[in-house]
């Protein structure tokens, strides 16, 4: 398909509805912007392994509402490709690592060598994840940013959103959605990119305010911010609010906050205050900084090296370092396996 994709497997669509089973409902993690998520299995010696790798796939649906044409699955493949093999990138430990690609005409997908827990959408609201181990994912995530951000061309992400991140076992953040990625080796801003919906509650108003013509590294920091202050809070994201009028924009994460939020006051749920790992300090440190990160005017924003320190130096990571999950690893959905973990 590509030079950069010389050293990847080609899947066809028959290898991938083998490893997912069909992509069975049960192997399905969730649903991105533009497509689904699934685990999926590869067998012994299928890519020259001595053992069967668990895996996730990720498609492209061109019933999706990012999707406006086939061309536009063709390019999104292309340009993933391209990122996450160049040398630049390729094994930053917050990204997805690529194994292959499948560009048939039925089927337009990503394979990820990743055995992952769930996407950080569906983890937030959850009781899985204690405080130390949702600071842990932000300091990570901010780290990933402050990484791309800080190129000699930076990248802007521009579709930061909580289904597009996925956690693994050690509770790492791994990004796997580039739909709307500028910058570096892909490049300004297409008229076809721009044309691509952004996800709706984590898009910087700003952004939206001077009619898309608006972007920098402070449009990621928004989407940062909103993500941030839904993990602190336990709250769900809902980045199709717009389908749903009669929830309010109270169903919009940062609109909430701004309602709930008072000076020196923390938005932590009230099970992380009484987390262990809490420290009162860091609880109103962090809700700052979400609030910061929120702003409508860019300008008011911190950049993602600011929130970067501001993360390190919370008394949390001082006193207990570096806190994750051990978490038993959840069976993958063979044929005649439907049984889960948790």
């Amino acid at each position: 398909m590509m030079d950069c994709a010389a050293k990847l497997k080609e899947f066809t669509a028959e290898d991938l509805k083998a490893c997912t089973n069909g992509f069975h409902q049960n192997n399905l993690i969730g649903a991105t912007q533009f497509g689904k998520l699934y685990r999926g299995q590869i067998k012994l010696g299928f890519i020259g392994t001595d053992q069967a790798r668990a895996v996730t796939v990720k498609i492209w649906d061109e019933k999706s509402r990012g999707i406006t044409s086939i061309h536009d699955e063709f390019l999104m493949v292309k340009e993933e490709v391209q990122f996450l093999t160049h040398p630049s990138i390729n094994g930053h430990p917050n990204l997805v690592k690529l194994i292959g690609y499948c560009c048939e005409k039925e089927v337009k997908a990503v394979v990820y060598d990743l055995n992952p827990w769930d996407t950080l959408h569906n983890l937030t609201v959850k009781d899985y994840l204690n405080w130390v181990q949702r600071l842990n994912v932000l300091l990570q995530f901010a780290r990933l940013l402050e990484f791309l951000h800080l190129q000699d061309k930076p990248y802007l992400v521009l579709n930061i959103n909580a289904s597009h991140i996925m956690l693994d076992w050690d509770c790492r953040p791994k990004l796997f959605d580039f739909g709307h990625i500028t910058g570096g080796i892909i490049g300004e801003m297409t008229t076809l990119k721009k044309q691509i919906p952004i996800s709706i509650g984590f898009v910087d108003p700003f952004f939206i305010a001077k009619g898309g013509s608006f972007w920098n590294t402070s449009c990621d920091v928004f989407s940062f911010g909103v993500i941030l202050l839904g993990l602190i809070a336990k709250r769900g994201f809902e980045p199709v609010c717009v389908e749903k009028p009669h929830l309010g924009l109270d169903c919009l994460v940062q609109y909430w906050a701004k309602k709930e939020y008072k000076p020196n006051g923390s938005l932590a749920h009230r099970s992380l205050q009484e987390d262990w790992g809490y420290v009162d300090e860091d609880g109103l440190a962090i809700t700052e900084l979400g609030m910061r990160c929120v702003e409508f005017f860019p300008r008011n924003r911190p950049t993602i090296k600011k929130a970067v320190e501001l993360l390190e130096g919370l008394l949390v990571f001082q006193r207990f370092g570096d806190a994750r999950p051990n978490k038993r690893e959840k069976t993958f959905h063979g044929i005649g396996n439907h049984a889960g973990g948790t």
